[in-house]
């Protein structure tokens, strides 16, 4: 079943059984009100004959009496056990009524066939010392009529309130799962024609639906900016390969063609072959690395004193680069993070920040920051913007001397989200460079 058929099922069924309890209350209250004020004077009446009953020593008065009591549309009748002594009618059909009354109750209602009738009685003693019974009935005609007129009024706004509530539910659903079913098409679409199409909407509108049409439009772009982003790394990531590839093919082709007979040209061959080989392998780990940055994982950041762990990464590094690597900081410096990933972010850094610097590399660490600054070329400022770009490089050929893959950046901007830091970068051509990674607040 659609969400727009149990929307409407549900509201409309829930409403038309809230009108009808709520109309049958209001009519079975106002029914009993009704007969409840059609018996008061009924029962004041019978008290009344009742106590003039106290006076009577002869049944021949009994008619006198009664005639003055006899409501309209009724009937007095006076019995004495089940013998019957005088009735008096205003309503034919009510002298030998009978039903059973209750004298505990305020009256008895009952019925013929000419509708409704209200009784009441009484137990009196005549002044002659008989005890008798006094028995009230009123056909209440007009007030049947008037209750008869109330339940078609009922009856009749129920249905009319339920065509109406079955009209509004119709629209409200309908209303309500536009935006879904437009979001329906505009998926199915999507996955037909292999597209990123986003749904319109209304920019002062503030309700749930555009809420859902808002995320729906901005997954759509993630999905689209991450396909190309996909779709670049897969091109250029052939292109990186493409060029160490071509060169071990054509060295191999000369190997091929010439053999051994020179051992320079053996030498030179075997030596780019080995050097393309070396970076490829260097640029598939990379890659590696980039895709295992990227994954969703839980990194649990505990507090720690970060000033060994940069200490002696930079003793380290020294010895790899042969390069000095000087770290200005306190005795400690705490830091929320994971010290495997932070270490692996570190290396990242000073490993670009040693390619492309002859001097020493600086890294100055407090609470709120770390450092790395370099001496080197400098980055030309249009350029700042796209260096964690994947394959992004500054200058093609300068990069491809010093071994760069260009995804080297890339990978530390992932390594930093995840360890809640913001990295950003200054640098002036000719001066040097400084990475800061901030953490975050």
């Amino acid at each position: 079943m659609k969400l727009k058929a149990k929307i409407q099922l549900f509201s409309t069924g829930l409403a038309i059984v809230t009108l009808l309890i709520v109309n049958s209350l209001a009519y079975f209250l106002f029914e009993q009100f009704s007969y409840d004020n059609a018996a008061t004077p009924l029962r004041n009446d019978v008290q009344q004959v009742a106590a003039a009953f106290t006076s009577v020593t002869d049944p021949a008065q009994l008619p006198t009496i009664l005639r003055a009591f006899v409501p309209e549309n009724g009937a007095l009748r006076v019995l004495e056990g089940e013998q019957l002594l005088s009735s008096i009618e205003t309503r034919e059909g009510l002298y030998n009524y009978e039903v059973a009354i209750s004298q505990t109750e305020p009256y008895t209602r009952s019925t013929n066939d000419n509708g409704s009738v209200v009784s009441v009685a009484t137990t009196a003693i005549l002044g002659s010392g008989e005890i008798v019974t006094i028995e009230l009935h009123q056909q209440t005609s007009a007030l049947d009529d008037t209750l008869a007129l109330l339940f078609r009024t009922f009856v009749l706004v129920t249905l009319l309130g339920a065509l109406l509530l079955v009209t509004a539910n119709f629209l409200v659903g309908k209303q309500v799962t536009a935006p879904i079913e437009r979001l329906i098409a505009h998926m199915r679409t999507n996955r037909e024609q292999g597209s990123y199409q986003v749904v319109e909407v209304e920019e002062n509108r503030k309700d749930e639906p555009a809420q859902m049409s808002r995320e729906f439009n901005a997954m759509m772009e993630k999905l689209e900016e991450n396909y190309l982003k996909q779709e670049n790394f897969v091109s250029s990531a052939a292109h990186e390969l493409k060029t160490p590839l071509t060169i071990i093919e054509s060295y191999a082709s000369l190997l091929k063609r010439r053999g051994t007979e020179d051992p320079e040209v053996t030498a030179e061959s075997l030596d780019a072959i080995t050097s393309e080989t070396e970076r490829m392998k260097l640029m598939i780990e990379q890659f590696l690395e980039l895709a295992r940055s990227q994954q969703s994982v839980d990194i649990e950041l505990k507090e720690a004193n970060i000033v060994p762990l940069v200490q002696s990464l930079a003793n380290q590094l020294q010895s790899v680069y042969s390069r000095a690597i000087h770290v200005s900081a306190p005795k400690e410096v705490y830091l929320e993070t994971d010290e495997a990933r932070l270490r692996q972010l570190l290396t990242v850094l000073l490993d670009n920040a040693q390619k492309y610097s002859e001097n020493p590399v600086r890294i100055e660490l407090d609470s709120r920051q770390i450092r790395i600054h370099d001496e080197g070329e400098g980055i030309p400022e249009e350029a700042i913007p796209h260096l964690f770009d994947r394959f992004y490089r500054v200058d093609q050929a300068r990069t491809r001397s010093k071994g760069g893959s260009g995804i080297g950046l890339a990978i530390a901007k992932e390594l930093a989200h995840q360890l809640k830091l913001d990295i950003t970068v200054e640098s002036k051509l000719d001066v040097g460079t400084t990475v800061y990674l901030t953490h975050k607040k």
